[in-house]
């Protein structure tokens, strides 16, 4: 723990320099969130019809530190493997687009423009729409609010963080509390408690 005024004094310009860093990258999402970057629209996306499933959709899922559930597939004449993941997986029902994509089927799907470079490449490709018979199996409004919605768990975690450090660099001694408690666990929970109640405020950000 702290034991003198010159260590509290040289741990306060650490808890600025925290305090200042996450304003800074809390203000970046926060900016990102209110102007809607985190949304795709239809004009972000370039339409791929007359394709012909040759490997029926499957789920996949990688576990331990870099874990990762996804439904991926293939097309006649196509290189590419094409992926539903992260925000698009969490949005779509799995269960009825495994039952009802199969090989032979034809579809459209939809990829973004700066992903075209990875379409009919050996690689994986992203997909944000998936069509048959004129049923879209993707959900874009749905997706776009998951995506919106970690960035704005992101930028009230930082700010959370920036108003408990600034507050502790703002004391004037240090708080008897430290010698039994690391501020830094108190600043961690505080942080978490402050951006729960920031969110329940926000809810229509």
């Amino acid at each position: 723990m702290i034991n003198s005024i010159s260590d509290w004094e040289e741990k306060q310009k650490g808890y600025l320099v925290v305090s200042v860093l996450c304003l800074i990258f809390g203000a970046y999402f926060f900016i990102k969130v209110i102007s809607g970057s985190y949304n795709i629209e239809q004009s972000d996306l370039e339409v791929y019809e007359n394709l012909i499933i040759s490997h029926a959709p499957k789920f996949k899922e990688r576990k331990g530190k870099r874990s990762k559930k996804w439904i991926e597939f293939n097309c006649i004449d196509n290189q590419s493997t094409f992926e539903i993941t992260g925000d698009d997986y969490s949005c779509v029902n799995k269960e009825e687009l495994l039952n009802e994509i199969k090989t032979g089927d034809t579809i459209s799907v939809a990829i973004l423009k700066y992903d075209l470079d990875d379409f009919n490449t050996q690689s994986t490709c992203g997909i944000h729409s998936l069509i048959k018979n004129d049923k879209e199996y993707l959900d874009l409004r749905c997706r776009n609010e998951e995506d919106t919605g970690g960035g704005k768990r992101v930028f009230l975690i930082l700010f959370s963080i920036s108003i408990l450090t600034a507050i502790v660099y703002a004391l004037p001694k240090k708080p008897k509390l430290f010698d039994k408690v690391d501020p830094i666990l108190l600043v961690g929970i505080g942080s978490i408690v402050l951006a729960f109640i920031l969110n329940l405020i926000t809810l229509e950000l």
